[in-house]
């Protein structure tokens, strides 16, 4: 990787085509997985059954205002582990891994846009696997190990904190709280400024919502939905703060690297290049924001699935040896990461559909992991289920995410000792969840302990 490559310059560039094939599928749905404020009471499973069943490989609107042609919604659990496991035919790098849409070139955030794009889930082939390499060492089982120790430390105080309270915001004092610390202790964040992660990670997950109702502002004037322009304002003071913070550690690193993660991603050579800035830029945005969000979202969810689902809740507390699969279970059911994308780059076919090549597919990672073909009665939570850890939320193939185990040991260490403490926990009022198609971000999750 020459450190001249820039992909955010490149991927505006490329084409993307409508249809060069007949649907397959005669079958329309007014509902659309465009629309945010759909996901604010959790994922539409009800939509993704009915797209399953009668047009697995549906091809959707695209979103408003975009200037792009819609894309394939991919709801089979076999066409999206097809489409993952094939990244020659299926690009992450042609127009991106994770953004539906680049959008209209005067719509997009001066620097939010070109760090989505300028990191490694948006590189194939030997770029992409030559910069995982770098980051390997920090999710290997002899690293997780050790990193548990400190984690069961942090579990507990995070735990005594809320004891004293009573009641809380599970999210605020715990959730976003533990996978913020875990993740400093492996980029190596000095413990003072580790609370600003925590800060900045709130916006983040508002970042969709922002862009959306700001181009709908712009198009179609003010609704109850439009942001507070002083919510904007801070929004972008805070992406400021962010990225620069970033690039002050990360060059730090380079000139003093230490044994942890930020040092081994300022100092990594592909192709006997160090990382352009701007790459550097995006790979701290991506860290920071899959470093947190599954394992926060998944502690969140697996609590008002044990609420909402007492017969598993008491077996779990009888048999704590259920952990492991309980864990699988509840990242099945909760699925933190909605979707992501790829981009054809030849003639091809998803089941019974023929498509061309630079068409756009989106693969639901919600809808496989509760598709009736693989998971007996999908809908239900069941903790004794046996191919639990069949589930697609944490990707499949060469684009799996490499937090997985730092991911699973934080749940397990979270939910053993949560539930030996608070075993008669309640949730006591309605959870918030951020109009996000992206992530299932849970902002709020209200519980009383007993």
């Amino acid at each position: 990787m020459s450190n001249e490559f820039v992909l955010s310059k490149e991927v505006p560039q490329h084409t993307i085509n409508q249809p060069a094939h007949p649907k397959h599928y005669a079958f329309r749905t007014e509902a659309s997985l465009n629309d945010l404020y759909l996901f604010t009471q959790g994922q539409p499973f009800e939509l993704y059954q009915t797209l399953r069943e009668n047009a697995p490989v549906y091809f959707h609107d695209p979103m408003p205002t975009d200037p792009e042609p819609g894309y394939w919604a991919l709801t089979s659990y076999e066409d999206i582990k097809f489409v993952s496991m094939n990244p020659e035919i299926f690009s992450s790098q042609y127009a991106t891994g994770n953004l539906l849409t680049l959008g209209e070139e005067e719509n997009r955030h001066p620097r939010l846009f070109q760090t989505t794009i300028d990191h490694m889930l948006n590189l194939d082939g030997e770029m992409h696997l030559g910069l995982r390499k770098e980051h390997m060492p920090f999710f290997r089982p002899n690293f997780v190990a050790e990193l548990q120790e400190k984690v069961s430390l942090k579990v507990s105080a995070l735990l005594d904190n809320i004891s004293d309270m009573g009641e809380c915001n599970l999210v605020k004092e715990v959730s976003q709280q533990l996978p913020i610390f875990t993740l400093s202790e492996i980029l190596g964040i000095p413990e003072a400024d580790r609370q600003k992660l925590v800060d900045w990670m709130e916006f983040l997950e508002l970042a969709q919502y922002f862009a959306v109702e700001q181009i709908k502002q712009k198009n179609e004037g003010h609704s109850d939905n439009t942001p507070d322009p002083a919510m904007i304002d801070m929004f972008n003071a805070m992406v400021d703060e962010m990225f620069d913070y970033g690039k002050s550690i990360l060059q730090a690193k380079r000139e003093k690297p230490s044994n942890d993660l930020l040092s081994a991603i300022a100092n990594a050579k592909i192709e006997g290049e160090k990382l352009s800035q701007e790459f550097l830029d995006g790979s701290w945005l991506l860290i920071i924001f899959a470093g947190n969000d599954t394992t926060r979202n998944t502690m969140s969810g697996g609590v008002k699935l044990l609420h909402d689902n007492p017969d598993q809740k008491e077996l779990l507390i009888n048999d704590l040896n259920l952990m492991d699969n309980f864990v699988n279970e509840t990242v099945r059911c909760v699925s933190p990461v909605i979707h992501m994308r790829r981009t054809t780059l030849q003639e091809t076919q998803i089941g019974h559909q023929k498509i061309g090549p630079y068409e756009k597919i989106a693969l639901w990672y919600g809808a496989a992991n509760r598709d009736p073909a693989v998971f007996k009665d999908p809908n239900s939570f069941n903790i004794l289920r046996k191919n639990a850890d069949k589930h697609l939320a944490f990707g499949i193939g060469r684009h799996t995410c490499l937090g997985k185990p730092v991911a699973l040991m934080q749940l397990r260490e979270f939910f053993s000792q949560f539930l030996t403490r608070f075993p008669d926990y309640q949730v006591n009022g309605e959870w918030k969840v951020a109009p996000n198609n992206f992530v299932h971000a849970i902002q709020e999750m209200p519980i009383t302990l007993k």
